[in-house]
C-alpha cells in the first residue's frame, strides 16, 4: 500500500489526515442519527480517531520538531493510499465505505510499522492499527444491524412493530 517514495514525514501527514476525515465521518453520522446506541458508537469512533490523531501529532513533534507539519488535503490521500472511493449515500453503504476506509488504514498502519526503525513507533503502528481493525469490527457488527433490522439507523426504537402489522380497531 505505502508506496517506496513515501517518507516517514509524509507517512505521517497522511496518517493525521486519514483519522480527521474518519472523525469527521463519524460525527456527520452521529449527527444524522436518531437511534441513541447507535449514535453513542459513533460519538465514541469519532473520539478514538481525536485521540489517533494526537497519537500522531505527538509523534510528529518528537521525530520531526523542527518541521513543520503539512497534512495533505483529503483528496491527495484518497488517491495516493486509498485509492478512488466515492462516499456512497445510503446508511449501509456509507458502513461499507467506512468499514473499507478502517481496513485500509489498518494496512496502512503495518506498513507502517514495517518501514520505522524505532521500536516505539513500530509499537505505536502496530497499536493504531489494531485499534483501526477493532473499529472495523465494531462497523461490521453495526452493518449486520441495519441489514437486520432497517430502520435500525432512522428510528430511536428500531424493533418497533410495523405499522402494517399493528391491529386496527374497527
Amino acid at each position: 500500500m505505502i508506496t517506496p517514495d513515501l517518507t516517514a514525514l509524509e507517512a505521517l501527514g497522511i496518517a493525521i489526515r486519514s483519522e480527521i476525515d474518519a472523525q469527521e465521518l463519524y460525527k456527520d453520522l452521529a449527527d444524522k442519527c436518531k437511534n441513541d446506541l447507535f449514535k453513542e458508537r459513533l460519538l465514541i469512533l469519532h473520539k478514538e480517531e481525536k485521540k489517533h490523531q494526537a497519537i500522531l501529532e505527538n509523534l510528529h513533534k518528537q521525530l520531526f520538531s523542527e518541521v513543520e507539519l503539512k497534512i495533505p488535503p483529503t483528496e491527495t490521500i484518497k488517491k495516493k493510499v486509498f485509492g478512488e472511493i466515492k462516499k456512497p449515500e445510503k446508511i449501509s453503504d456509507i458502513l461499507r465505505y467506512a468499514i473499507d476506509l478502517e481496513r485500509k488504514s489498518k494496512e496502512f498502519y503495518l506498513d507502517c510499522a514495517e518501514l520505522v526503525q524505532d521500536l516505539s513507533g513500530k509499537r505505536m503502528f502496530r497499536f493504531l492499527a489494531d485499534m483501526e481493525f477493532n473499529h472495523q469490527m465494531i462497523l461490521t457488527n453495526e452493518l449486520d444491524m441495519i441489514e437486520k433490522y432497517p430502520t435500525y439507523f432512522d428510528q430511536t426504537i428500531p424493533f418497533e412493530v410495523e405499522q402494517s402489522f399493528v391491529r386496527r380497531k374497527e
